[in-house]
């Protein structure tokens, strides 16, 4: 079974995504995997999990969408796959929209990584985006959503519920080597946030209220960078800024700190979560999308409201070294749990040859 995974700027949670899929799927010897992404913003070094890797040049913009549209279906009919897994928004644009117009021969599975309609965006905005989405599922044999938040208000917004079906991500138990050592204070409460630095992680959100309490018993270290500008904040008292760091070292990071952050205006799943509780840490999240499917309260982290600011007050007004390394452990039974790569490729896999999952 030929199956050609297709996406558009791979890198990221996409591309940690696609790296742990097309890794667990190489244990199945009836699967051969290809694999075809824009060559700019896209990481590159695929060639040991996949039996090829395509490239199509392209850069985000009206006027390149028919190009990027016509390379890719060139790769389509080159490889002629039995199944097309598409991997977010744009790309599920640029191999459905084709076939309006031309018989397929592939089934075609998408993934759209989190609905551009669930961002916090204007109302016109998501009534677009519901629309396409909507119109383009049409021609999708399956839908995999991310969290049951994601499936749920797919629902609602009228797609066909024969199509759709969840999967959580997962991601794999093991902890990269590094030889990486942090001097960070062991006596204050280390928090932890990795992500980029816009409004859609509500990092700003959180330091207006952390920056207010003043606690000298908290220190946040901060891995991540703007999308528009690598230029990092500056430091200050209570705040320190890593911008991105190496891959291979970031367990020791989630290792050194006693909880991660996630204050998300939304959020469709919640990779770094998981990456936490893979490595026994509590979740500080906000009470937005599927992160309390993720995290429970009091047991495997805490949720704030995001409409009460209070709530999180409250939180880390209380937090101690002691509840954390307690729910730190319970984060890493439900990881085990809910949240590992084996029941993650499995399921894929499971959808792939029989249309359905064993859940």
């Amino acid at each position: 079974m030929k199956v050609l995974h297709i996406g558009e700027y791979v890198n990221g949670g996409v591309a940690t995504y696609l790296r742990t899929l097309l890794n667990g799927l190489q244990k199945y010897h009836d699967i051969e995997n290809y694999l075809l992404i824009s060559e700019y913003k896209s990481q590159k070094n695929w060639d040991d999990i996949t039996k090829k890797v395509f490239y199509y040049k392209y850069k985000r913009s009206i006027t390149n969408i028919f190009s990027a549209i016509k390379q890719i279906h060139e790769v389509i009919e080159k490889v002629n796959p039995d199944i097309i897994h598409v991997h977010s928004t744009w790309a599920g644009l640029f191999v459905r929209l084709p076939y309006l117009f031309r018989k397929r021969k592939a089934k075609i599975i998408y993934q759209p990584h989190g609905w551009a309609f669930l961002m916090d965006t204007s109302k016109y905005k998501k009534n677009v985006y519901t629309l396409v989405e909507r119109f383009l599922s049409l021609l999708t044999d399956k839908i995999i959503n991310i969290s049951n938040y994601e499936q749920n208000q797919a629902l609602k917004c009228g797609f066909n519920k024969n199509k759709m079906i969840m999967i959580y991500n997962g991601v794999e138990d093991n902890i990269n080597k590094s030889n990486l050592k942090l001097n960070w204070d062991k006596n204050k409460i280390n928090l932890l946030f990795v992500g980029r630095l816009d409004r859609q992680k509500g990092l700003d959100l959180f330091l207006d209220v952390y920056n207010k309490m003043e606690m000298d018993n908290i220190h946040l270290y901060v891995i991540g960078t703007s999308v528009l500008d690598s230029s990092l904040p500056k430091d200050t008292e209570y705040v320190t800024y890593l911008g991105w760091v190496d891959n291979k070292d970031i367990d020791v990071y989630y290792q050194a700190c006693d909880a991660v952050i996630m204050p998300s205006r939304w959020e469709g799943f919640g990779l770094v979560a998981i990456e936490a509780m893979k490595n026994s840490k509590p979740v500080i999240v906000s009470n937005r999308g599927a992160l309390p499917e993720l995290i429970k309260n009091n047991k495997n982290g805490y949720i704030f409201d995001m409409d009460n600011l209070n709530s999180l007050i409250l939180i880390l007004s209380k937090l101690n070294k002691s509840d954390l390394k307690i729910l730190g452990k319970n984060a890493r039974k439900s990881f085990l749990k809910n949240f590992s790569a084996c029941k993650f490729v499995n399921n894929i896999y499971c959808l792939y040859k029989y249309g359905e999952i064993n859940d």
